[in-house]
């Protein structure tokens, strides 16, 4: 295979900049990092990417250990594309410092913001009508980029961010093994299945036909906007009371995490939730136009 791109995706924001970029390069396999990194190296390609959202202001930690397993050919032009909703802090320094370790180069870093996704605690934000459009115009330069095999160096934080991250992020990921806790099923679930399919994390088993979370979640939402009959809630006060014990002043948002039966939910609109179940792909047929 000429190109291997990796995406961890919740929504859809890196599967579809996936999408664009394999597009333009016409020769590629999209593999999503919910799949097992031992059956999908990278040892043999030319080109090999990495696409992910930003959360608590680096990467998510199912990719850093995706990435931490893979092997990756050194020869290779490497690429990553990080998508933060506004901060994207030192996701990129991340990934860059798995590949020194593995005696691999960043050859091209970039940023695209998108829609800010985290729905327990706000509807999507900027308006995705704005957001979504300035997204595919930038995914579309950034493909020029990478077909062309171009040195850029990657995003890297600020001091202040990098003053910031200990203090203010740090709480929040001690939280994350209590995520998962608060997510309820009300009785409109009609045991498809679907949010164990899309959960990029493999942290959702039905037993007996009801969803059971295993508490390694990352907080993706992908389960929350993928349910067809919005069977999914999450309430902290009627639920495990782990995470609301766990936090303190430092985690005020806990506080006010839930998701209202009318809160607006996103999906990039250019992904189906039956794209979100997929682990690969080859690519491209229908994007090639897209050029």
């Amino acid at each position: 295979m000429k190109a291997r791109i990796y995406y961890f995706t919740g929504t859809g924001n890196s599967m579809r900049a996936a999408r664009v970029i394999a597009g333009r390069l016409g020769d590629a396999e999209l593999v999503s990092m919910r799949a097992d990194p031992k059956e999908y190296s990278a040892k043999d390609c030319e080109t090999v990417g990495f696409i992910f959202p930003v959360y608590h202001w680096t990467m998510p930690a199912p990719a850093v250990s995706f990435v931490e397993k893979l092997e990756i050919n050194s020869k290779a032009y490497v690429f990553a594309v990080a998508m933060p909703s506004f901060i994207c802090g030192m996701a990129c320094e991340r990934l860059a410092g798995i590949l020194v370790s593995k005696g691999i180069r960043l050859n091209y870093g970039n940023v695209v913001n998108s829609v800010a996704n985290y729905a327990v605690v706000y509807p999507p934000f900027p308006s995705p009508k704005l957001r979504v459009p300035a997204t595919e115009k930038k995914l579309k330069k950034i493909a020029e980029d990478i077909s062309e095999k171009r040195e850029r160096d990657y995003p890297k934080a600020s001091k202040f961010i990098k003053r910031r991250h200990k203090r203010v992020m740090t709480p929040y990921l001690e939280l994350q093994k209590y995520a998962d806790n608060p997510f309820t099923i009300s009785a409109e679930c009609i045991s498809c299945g679907l949010c164990s399919r899309v959960c990029p994390c493999h942290n959702i088993v039905l037993k007996d036909g009801n969803p059971t979370f295993q508490h390694h979640c990352a907080n993706c939402m992908a389960c929350v906007v993928s349910c067809p009959k919005r069977a999914i809630g999450y309430e902290i006060t009627g639920g495990d009371r782990k995470l609301l014990d766990s936090s303190n002043s430092k985690t005020p948002l806990v506080k006010i995490m839930g998701l209202p039966p009318k809160r607006k939910l996103y999906k990039n609109p250019y992904i189906t939730v039956n794209d979100l179940t997929k682990e690969r792909e080859i690519w491209p047929k229908e994007e090639k136009q897209e050029k």
